[in-house]
């Protein structure tokens, strides 16, 4: 069974001495749990944890298109390969990244792509093609109390960064926020040894607790 949102939620009122949920809801920690959560996804990512590597997209692209259709949970493209449509899974044939895609007049096949302004921008082909993407994914959003948290082994960091920044915006109290990161970077580092490749060459970066105020002021 994955962890739910919900249960980091508990953990968090526990962290925060609120199992009465006097103050700290579940609607009142979401906003600040979707936080913690692009915040994970943003570590992972600078760690290089397979958990975000590597995904794979079939794509379909019509004639005429210049750009490719992306998934939600992009973060950067890794590769691409095509093939035409009906063909089978082994006639992939991989696509040439470039700085910019050539000017030059599209024929029946899709050779280069480039990657700016968050796009997959293409020549273009004259027929319909099938891509596939490879790339690198954030973790699946956390909407609701319902949701799975993806990385299961991340439930202890979440709770712990999710408490500091509630005790920072809504309690207003730096010490025990500052108290509670110092608990959230622990986890943290834990989960990066486990999930960092080849962490024995490449040591964890610890960041500082910053008084972000995503949008919240503070006192």
């Amino acid at each position: 069974m994955p962890v739910l949102a919900s249960e980091v939620m508990n953990d968090v009122r526990a962290a925060l001495n609120d199992v009465a949920i006097d103050l700290y809801s579940n609607e009142v920690q979401l906003p600040y749990l979707k936080i913690a959560n692009d915040d994970l996804s943003d570590e992972l990512i600078d760690h290089g944890s397979t958990v975000q590597k590597e995904v794979d997209a079939e794509i379909n692209v019509l004639a005429g298109a210049t750009t490719v259709v992306l998934p939600d949970d992009i973060v950067v493209p890794i590769s691409m390969f095509v093939k035409n449509v009906g063909d089978e899974y082994f006639q992939y044939r991989p696509m040439k990244q470039a700085l910019f895609v050539p000017n030059t007049q599209r024929g029946s096949e899709l050779v280069f792509w480039d990657w700016r302004n968050q796009e997959i921008n293409l020549v273009g082909s004259t027929i319909d093609k099938v891509v596939r993407l490879r790339y690198n994914r954030l973790l699946t959003a956390i909407i609701g109390e319902n949701s799975p948290v993806t990385f299961t082994h991340s439930k202890g960091y979440l709770a712990y960064h999710t408490a500091a920044l509630l005790a920072l915006h809504v309690a207003q109290n730096q010490t025990v926020a500052s108290i509670l990161e110092s608990q959230a970077e622990k986890k943290l580092t834990k989960l990066l040894k486990r999930e960092v490749k080849q962490n024995q060459a490449r040591p964890v970066r610890r960041r500082a607790f910053r008084l972000r105020n995503y949008g919240y002021q503070t006192h």
